[in-house]
Parts: C-alpha cells; sequence; structure tokens
C-alpha cells in the first residue's frame, strides 16, 4: 500500500518499478557480476572453473598475464540483454576476481578486478581486461586498487571511482575519481585545488559522453562535462549509494541505516544547494522495495534482486 501524507501536507513522492528482466543462468558457470551498459543493456558475468596448467602457460608465454606467477585461472562469459536480443560472449581464461564489468561503444568487453597490488609505480597488478570479441585479443592494463565502481562514457573513456582504500593507499586512484582513455590509459584525474575532496567515491553515475558522482565525506553532487569541466551542488544526504539523473530531478537512493524502499528526489535551487524530499519505492505489485542491489546509469535507477531485475525512470 502506497503511505498516504497527512492532511494538509505535500504529498510524498512514489516511484514505482517496472520488471525488465531476470538473471540468466549458465550450466557450469556461477553469476559473479552484474551492471548496466551505456546503452542500456544489462550485463552478466559468469565464472567457471579453472584451465588446466598447460593453457596457463601458453597464457603466460603469450604475454596476457601480467605476471609469470598467477593463482588461479578461470574461464569467463558475459551475457549481454538488450530489447529482447540476448548476446554471450566468451572470455578467455583469467586470473581476475570480485569483477566490475562493461562495455565500450564498439563492443570491447572492459573487465576489473576490484582489488589489485601495488608495489611500486612500475611494480603492479594489471588488473583490468581490455577483450575484443572480433579479433580474441585481451590487453591488460592497470586500472587502480579499491575501485567502488567502474562505468564507460559514449567517448569510449572509462570512468573509475575509489573507495577510501584506493584513495588513501593506491597513487592511480588517489583522486578519488580517474578518467582513462579507449586503451586504458589515464587521461584525466579529480582535479587537488577542487571545492571537495572525495575521501570515498560512494556512486557514479555516466550517461552520454559526461559523468556525475556522489561522494564521502561532504556528499556534494558533482557533474563532470565531456571536456572535464567541474560543477557541483551541495546536498544535505548523507551514504546514499546510488542515483539517477533527469535535466530537472536526482533520485537518489536512501542514506545511512534507511529502509530498501526509501529514497530522495532532489532539485537544484539557486543558491547553489539540491533541495531533497522523501521518496519511497515500490516494486510493480506495489509492494515496498525490498534489499537488493541498486545502480543508476543516466535517467534510470535499476534494482538487482533475486527475483530479477527492475527499473525505475525519472521524467
Amino acid at each position: 500500500m502506497l503511505p498516504q501524507a497527512a492532511s494538509g501536507a505535500r504529498l510524498i513522492r512514489s516511484i514505482q518499478f517496472e520488471k525488465i528482466g531476470t538473471e540468466p543462468t549458465r550450466l557450469g558457470f556461477s553469476l559473479v557480476a552484474s551492471g548496466v551498459a551505456g546503452d542500456q543493456s544489462l550485463l552478466f558475468l559468469f565464472e567457471s572453473s579453472g584451465d588446466s596448467a598447460s593453457t596457463a602457460a601458453a597464457l603466460r608465454a603469450s604475454g596476457v598475464l601480467p605476471h609469470p606467477k598467477m593463482e588461479r585461472l578461470k574461464r569467463y562469459g558475459l551475457h549481454k540483454s538488450a530489447a529482447g536480443s540476448e548476446l554471450w560472449i566468451d572470455l578467455p581464461p583469467l586470473e581476475l576476481g570480485h569483477s566490475h564489468v562493461d562495455l565500450f561503444p564498439d563492443g570491447r568487453v572492459l573487465l576489473a578486478s576490484r582489488r589489485h597490488n601495488w608495489r611500486a609505480e612500475t611494480d603492479h597488478d594489471l588488473n583490468g581486461v581490455i577483450f575484443d570479441p572480433r579479433t580474441g585479443r585481451a590487453d591488460r592494463v592497470g586500472l587502480g586498487d579499491a575501485i567502488s565502481d567502474l562505468q564507460i562514457d559514449d567517448l569510449g573513456r572509462i570512468w573509475i571511482g575509489y573507495f577510501d582504500e584506493g584513495v588513501f593507499g593506491s597513487s592511480v586512484g588517489q583522486a578519488g575519481l580517474v578518467c582513462f582513455s579507449t586503451l586504458g590509459e589515464k587521461v584525466w584525474e579529480f582535479p587537488a585545488d577542487a571545492d571537495h575532496t572525495i575521501d570515498d567515491c560512494y556512486a557514479l553515475n555516466v550517461a552520454g559522453p559526461e559523468a556525475a558522482i556522489f561522494f564521502y565525506s561532504d556528499f556534494p553532487l558533482y557533474r563532470i562535462g565531456a571536456d572535464f569541466e567541474l560543477t557541483w551542488k551541495q546536498t544535505k544526504l548523507r551514504g546514499c549509494h546510488a542515483f539517477a539523473m533527469s535535466e530537472t530531478e536526482i533520485l537518489f537512493s536512501g542514506q545511512y541505516d534507511d529502509p530498501p524502499n526509501v529514497a530522495y528526489i532532489g532539485r537544484s535551487d539557486r543558491e547553489g544547494m539540491i533541495l531533497v524530499r522523501r521518496a519511497y519505492l515500490f516494486m510493480p505489485d506495489g509492494s515496498a522495495r525490498p534489499r537488493g542491489r541498486l545502480q543508476g546509469r543516466g535517467r534510470h535507477l535499476y534494482h538487482f534482486g533475486e527475483d530479477g531485475i527492475y527499473r525505475a525512470t525519472l521524467g
């Protein structure tokens, strides 16, 4: 049942999700990561057991792996679902773990381990893989430790936000937000002379050629334009881990300790603030949104749950 506002009070905003899909399955594989690409297609990364020692030796000789001693190789498969069509992409055996996944506009696949070992500027794990299904080529790139989120823009640039262990531990992610080229080379990072400092990138939303971030500890909302120009608005929110954006509104997930069906709708005012009011998130049958992972991409907020994938859209 939708909540009712007290007599004379402004109605609380209600946001209803629509179901857009279910998690696919693949025999002999388990789902290890999911996400949303820039074209709004759904991505599901599957992992199987490791390959033989001979396969591992051949891969090391080819230069696919960053170091001669790697532990367990696993085979991966990526399922892409969009507008009723499905595509399976098989990837070579790799040793990645706790991966993020996205697609480049040209169809190449980006996988990145959340964590990596940094020993020195010239001695660190290459925790990213750019794979081209058309040629079978896999290139290793170093994307930094403690990746909180990863999304690719319409220009093929890789935007990565880092949580605190990457900001305070790895030189790659010390700025909190880094933009890499389509080849995995660093081209920009959040400037040290900005009005705020990123201690922990809580939420990232990349749409078109632009990005937006919401971060600890002051929790402003920054927009980064196609040419890396910065604009920002302050919020009074704390701890939101996902948001969707339209031209006029921002839909934030709940704050610290909020139940999973609580959200916030924000609008910018002339004083440089984002004014918010509480909203409630509901499933198609009218029940309150249960626990599940949220991801914002453009004006859409996605819910990944046990019984399916759902989407709420700002007008």
